[in-house]
């Protein structure tokens, strides 16, 4: 035999012997165990999303060893400077990349703040995803009210967030600062200074899509490369899965962008 077979009777009720209530508590259970795996899957996700790559801790005691520099550790992020700021200071709210730990952009922050009267504000992104947070630069400036102007920069996907901030705060944000990044909004018909920073070792940004979004980006853009310079080498948080190999020391990697920085800065109050 086979089972008991489905019968309706003529009242139109199955009778509770069938094997349709086995049929759908099966089911049931099935649904059940489905949405627990979700439910596991999600939480696992959202503690990689919160706990992301975290800082060098070679990279950050040098910038704690630098009587240069100066790192100020808030609830909100990290404000790193040199020498006393003040409104004829630089201000640079740095977006963190995907995944990745703010602190792990102080390194990077202090190359460009040491010796120059620029401030840097690295401010903490909800999951790490600085996408997650686009107008996190409008509280993040108040780490340092003196200030009065401002740019906005971003590494890989913190480079997008910072340019949808620059689109629609085009009256607060003198300049974009990309790093391994690109735009998605267009800044071509505005006001709005960039610098976009690349390396050639770098095999984590998508080159196709940088290469095509390069026309969203003012005519007088400046677009430079580091020679040796991977994905990672502009944060300072170990390496990272499909990266290319780097063959300029983090250091060296961390002064020429910091060069890079400090020069296309200095060019905008040579043009004033």
């Amino acid at each position: 035999m086979t089972g008991a077979p489905n019968i309706v009777p003529p009242n139109g009720k199955r009778s509770p012997r069938e094997p349709v209530l086995v049929t759908w508590t099966r089911r049931s259970i099935a649904i059940a165990l489905v949405g627990g795996v979700i439910v596991l899957a999600v939480a696992a996700g959202g503690l990689y999303l919160e706990l992301g790559q975290g800082p060098d801790p070679a990279a950050l005691s040098a910038v704690e060893d630098d009587p240069d520099v100066t790192v100020t550790h808030t609830v909100g992020g990290h404000l790193v400077h040199s020498g006393p700021v003040s409104s004829d200071t630089t201000g640079i709210v740095l977006y963190p990349g995907g995944l990745v730990d703010p602190e792990s952009y102080v390194p990077t922050a202090a190359a460009i703040a040491a010796g120059h009267d620029v401030a840097v504000v690295i401010p903490k992104m909800p999951y790490n995803l600085a996408i997650l947070d686009v107008d996190r630069a409008g509280s993040a400036r108040d780490a340092a009210p003196e200030i009065r102007d401002w740019y906005v920069a971003g590494h890989s996907l913190g480079g997008v967030a910072a340019c949808r901030y620059a689109v629609a705060n085009p009256e607060v944000v003198e300049g974009i600062v990309l790093f391994a990044s690109y735009c998605d909004r267009d800044l071509s018909d505005t006001d709005i200074r960039a610098l976009s920073v690349l390396g050639t070792e770098d095999e984590v940004l998508d080159r196709d899509a940088e290469h095509r979004n390069r026309e969203l980006l003012p005519a007088s853009a400046r677009i430079v490369e580091i020679e040796g310079m991977n994905h990672a080498q502009f944060g300072a948080y170990g390496s990272q899965r499909g990266d290319g190999t780097a063959t300029i020391e983090n250091e060296a990697a961390r002064a020429q962008l910091a060069a890079e920085v400090v020069a296309w800065l200095e060019d905008r109050k040579t043009d004033d």
